[in-house]
């Protein structure tokens, strides 16, 4: 009770996990009781970080009781300048998702894709990112889209001839979702001077810059970015780059 001083009590007792600890409300008497190892289970021990770049099985470690996922799409691949006085645009960033998984959301494991970087265009056609999802497609638990193409140029016909890039990935599924932004707009401002256009940002990943003129596009850095447009002005094809993949960042709450 409130005052009392406890007497009794045995010296340098050693606890074990099955002793019970009294829980007492604000008047002092005992309201419940919880075990030692019960209450083990409300204390995160540890955080353990997995890092996926490659399709596969995500396998959560022991004791895992909760985990915070994050994902980006891959970035698309820039168009590219084709022939002679022509600017391809740049591919779009791969979207990002966010979530807060239970260790019962995940079970035993649960498989998951990276989505691959979209392919420059080398003449031909760019290629879109592809998407990463946690779960088997069609019944995924979390997604993020890639990134769209960048399309080819045309050969100049009139100051400020463009073409569109591609558009930015999305997040589904998630606590927060969040959208790639586009590539941009290739653009000739003469038979000979232009500019491929920049790629697409994600979240995690830094676009292809705009090349000088008559250069190919440029690649960006960290993960689903898209790649630059190329920029011709001579007879050679200028190639788009290539986006960056995506990823899956795993933050493990353990106990």
């Amino acid at each position: 009770m409130p005052g009392n001083r406890i007497t009794e009590l045995p010296l340098n007792t050693t606890p074990v996990t099955t002793d019970v600890l009294p829980l007492f409300d604000i008047g002092g008497t005992v309201d419940q009781k919880i075990t030692i190892a019960n209450l083990l289970t409300l204390f995160v021990s540890n955080v353990v970080v997995q890092t996926l770049v490659a399709t596969g099985t995500y396998t959560p470690t022991a004791g895992m009781k909760k985990c915070l996922a994050i994902l980006v799409g891959g970035g698309g691949g820039g168009g590219g300048g084709i022939a002679t006085d022509s600017a391809g645009s740049g591919g779009g960033g791969g979207g990002g998702a966010i979530k807060l998984f239970s260790a019962a959301d995940i079970g035993a494991s649960k498989a998951f894709t990276i989505g691959a970087a979209g392919s420059g265009s080398t003449g031909a056609n760019a290629t879109a990112g592809g998407d990463t999802y946690i779960g088997a497609g069609g019944s995924e638990i979390l997604k993020a889209t890639g990134g769209g193409a960048g399309t080819d140029g045309t050969a100049f016909v009139a100051i400020g001839d463009k073409v569109s890039g591609g558009g930015g990935g999305i997040g589904t599924l998630g606590n927060l979702n969040m959208k790639g932004s586009p590539g941009e707009h290739g653009v000739i401002y003469s038979g000979t001077t232009g500019w491929g256009g920049a790629g697409g940002c994600s979240f995690l990943g830094m676009s292809g810059l705009q090349p000088a003129v008559n250069t190919a596009g440029t690649v960006g850095t960290g993960y689903g970015a898209g790649g630059g447009g190329g920029h011709a002005s001579s007879v050679s094809n200028k190639d788009g780059a290539a986006g960056t993949i995506g990823i899956i960042y795993i933050i493990e709450f353990l106990g």
